[in-house]
């Protein structure tokens, strides 16, 4: 908990994203635990992963790390101010719990940055927005074929940092993503440890921007591709 802390009081997290990272530590506390609860049957002297088992662990756990791109989607009220998305990047560590070989729950720290390029339109004025975004998924996981894998959940967005310069000094631009999105992906297992997923990010609300004095309300939604090495 003392890491969370320090890290809410680095970016100033509001008091429901720290409630929300605070339910992801006790998640990630069960995904040690409960494997080995439902291998507690076993005889003395064999281990979660000794493949003498008498029977399989009802739950197991999978692990995973992903790199890959992120494109945001906008929609935004001004008329004054036009915003032109890029291609950010985006890296991962990945948690599950699989209940069998067809169920699961999965879980991630996700990491992203990226830019927009803002600009007034008959102006030649243009600056680029640099966000910076942790999002944490909890996601219900279906495996099928041994090879697909159907991801559908809420995704919560922690930290949204979204910053531009002006004669050297840096303005804030406002959070560019909500705390409350839903998402579902596609993901299919090219080799036997390395998935490939696309996701789509729903945003479930807007929020309010700000460029030199312009305000606006913009909905970001998200679209993302990457590969994942699991283990």
């Amino acid at each position: 908990m003392g890491v969370i802390r320090a890290i809410a009081s680095i970016y100033k997290w509001n008091a429901m994203s720290w409630r929300i990272a605070k339910c992801v530590v006790v998640a990630l506390g069960l995904v040690f635990i409960m494997p080995r609860m439902a291998c507690a049957q076993c005889p003395v002297g064999v281990g979660l992963h000794d493949h003498d088992h008498y029977h399989e662990p009802r739950i197991k756990t999978e692990w995973g790390i992903g790199v890959g791109g992120v494109y945001t989607l906008l929609d935004h009220t001004s008329s004054t101010v036009a915003l032109a998305p890029r291609i950010g990047y985006q890296g991962n560590v990945q948690m599950a719990l699989l209940f069998g070989r067809f169920v699961g729950l999965e879980t991630e720290i996700c990491y992203s940055g990226g830019s927009v390029d803002a600009s007034l339109p008959g102006v030649d004025f243009e600056r680029r927005v640099r966000t910076t975004t942790i999002d944490i998924p909890i996601f219900l996981s279906l495996r099928l074929f041994d090879r697909v894998h159907l991801n559908v959940g809420p995704q919560f967005t922690v930290m949204s940092r979204a910053e531009y310069t002006l004669d050297g000094e840096t303005r804030f631009f406002g959070p560019l993503y909500p705390t409350y999105n839903v998402a579902g992906a596609v993901g299919i297992r090219l080799f036997s440890n390395l998935m490939l997923e696309a996701r789509y990010i729903y945003a479930l609300r807007g929020g309010i921007n700000s460029f030199l004095s312009h305000e606006f309300e913009t909905t970001a939604s998200r679209v993302t591709a990457g590969l994942t090495l699991t283990f």
